[in-house]
């Protein structure tokens, strides 16, 4: 009756690591291809296959697939090499994808991995990539946890409130609302002009600030006769486009 027993249960071990290693979209830790995901990780009798799915962020987009792809397990450095794809095109072909949008679906299918790995690396080139370049390169692709789902809830804008404490100022005609508007909006104004002002009169008063502010000026006009302008366009672009602004010299900078 023991032997029964324990061959059940060597099955269900069995059945069990083989399982842990077919996932739907495994968590990743880095990838070097940012357009490109990972679908799906399973392993059979014979091979561990890894489905991608290709996106393109612009038109006229391409893929293509270096057969020195390899995985790579925490297990060991050991390397399981690549066999065989599907639905990629291999290096020198592409496949081009022609819309923003488009996608590509391709399988690759490596050297059966061991049921015990728990993470692996999944390495088209090893090393600094070419500009303008991304390469299949995934990093501590996990075999047993899932990437986060994230729900997106798009809500309605929310509704326009009427300002009923200014709703005084119209009376129903465009004309003469418009003019109620500017006028009540005159007081504002005024009182933002005074601030403006008081704040600049404040910051020049500033101990050393009116000679600081000169002698970089000095400095600006120089540098302009340094690299070719006459002294008349040099004169000109300081007066119409002082270093210090008007709103800098509000907030004290």
């Amino acid at each position: 009756m023991k032997k029964p027993i324990l061959t059940i249960i060597t099955f269900f071990i069995i059945v069990a690591q083989a399982f842990a290693q077919n996932i739907i979209t495994p968590k990743i830790e880095q990838k070097d291809d940012q357009s490109t995901i990972i679908k799906k990780i399973e392993t059979n009798n014979i091979y561990t296959i890894v489905t991608f799915v290709g996106h393109a962020y612009q038109d006229n987009a391409w893929l293509q697939l270096n057969k020195e792809i390899f995985i790579q397990t925490d297990l060991s450095n050991a390397h399981y090499d690549y066999v065989k794809s599907e639905s990629i095109a291999m290096v020198p072909d592409k496949n081009i994808l022609k819309k923003a949008g488009d996608k590509l679906e391709f399988k690759v299918y490596f050297k059966k991995i061991p049921a015990a790995a728990k993470s692996i690396d999944i390495i088209e080139h090893a090393g600094l990539s070419k500009p303008g370049i991304s390469y299949f390169n995934f990093y501590n692709v996990s075999l047993i946890e899932q990437a986060p789902k994230i729900d997106v809830v798009l809500l309605p804008p929310p509704p326009v409130q009427r300002d009923t404490a200014s709703a005084g100022i119209f009376n129903g005609s465009p004309a003469i609302d418009m003019q109620n508007a500017m006028n009540s909006m005159v007081p504002m104004y005024a009182s933002i002009a005074r601030s403006v002002l008081d704040a600049q009169i404040a910051y020049y008063k500033q101990p050393g600030k009116i000679a600081e502010i000169a002698k970089l000026n000095k400095d600006y006009f120089d540098a302009l006769v340094k690299v070719g302008f006459n002294y008349d366009q040099a004169l000109k672009i300081i007066t119409s486009n002082s270093l210090i602004s008007k709103s800098s010299s509000v907030t004290g900078q």
